[in-house]
C-alpha cells in the first residue's frame, strides 16, 4: 500500500511539473496578456496543481 501511494504521489508531481513548465513556457511568450487571459491560462495548464498540493 506504502509503495502504491509512493507511485501515486510521483505520478501527481511528474504531471503538475510539466504543467507548470508549460504554463510559465506560455507567460514568457507573451509579455503583455491581459488578467483574463492569463487566468484563463491558469486554468488551462494548473487546474490539476490543486488537486497535486
Amino acid at each position: 500500500m506504502k509503495k502504491e501511494m509512493m507511485n501515486w504521489a510521483d505520478k501527481m508531481m511528474m504531471k503538475a511539473h510539466k504543467a507548470a513548465n508549460r504554463y510559465m513556457a506560455v507567460m514568457q511568450q507573451e509579455k503583455d496578456m491581459p488578467l483574463a487571459k492569463k487566468n484563463m491560462l491558469y486554468g488551462r495548464y494548473l487546474k490539476d496543481m490543486d488537486e497535486a498540493l
